[in-house]
């Protein structure tokens, strides 16, 4: 009878112990999937489904779609001069302002957002500014021709005509 006794208490601890284990593992997963979500309550940009898998938002990675779609899309403009007179020069030496006939270049750019989400038609006009696509394709290759129309812009016939040609487009602060 005692060995019979022994034998059942052995399978219950064996049980016991078997139970105990699962209802802890399922305790650490509950209470690690609660930890997870908890985390990103009230992160808008991040969402966690049923299974506990983290993912962009959709407001986020249609942001993100939205910007990759850009940088395929890109153009290099020029904004030349709209009428003859004077206009801001980053470049003199001797002064800050040049003189510019009509469709001679003040500024070579490049932007994703098109004419309209970089420059208004305000300032173009309050600039006395005509905005001219020259070149589409992705942002790589229209920074690519940006550079080249700024560095070349030291050989063009309308700066060599100038007392003191410039390095660079008026409206250009820099290289790059």
């Amino acid at each position: 009878m005692i060995a019979h006794k022994d034998q059942y208490r052995t399978k219950t601890k064996t049980l016991y112990r078997r139970n105990t284990i699962i209802v802890l593992t399922l305790l650490l997963i509950g209470i690690g999937s609660i930890f997870i979500i908890n985390q990103y309550k009230g992160v808008d940009f991040i969402t966690v489904d049923e299974e506990g898998n983290v993912t962009l938002s959709k407001e986020r990675q249609a942001k993100l779609d939205k910007k990759l779609e850009e940088l395929d899309h890109a153009e290099q403009y020029v904004l030349k001069a709209d009428q003859n007179g004077y206009y801001p020069c980053f470049n003199c030496i001797d002064r800050t302002t040049i003189f510019l006939f009509t469709g001679q270049v003040w500024r070579y750019g490049v932007t994703t957002k098109g004419k309209q989400g970089r420059y208004t038609d305000a300032y173009l006009a309050s600039n006395f500014l005509a905005y001219q696509i020259q070149f589409k394709g992705t942002l790589n290759e229209c920074l690519k021709e940006e550079q080249r129309k700024i560095y070349q812009y030291a050989i063009l016939p309308e700066n060599l005509n100038r007392s003191r040609p410039l390095e660079r487009p008026p409206g250009n602060k820099r290289d790059d």
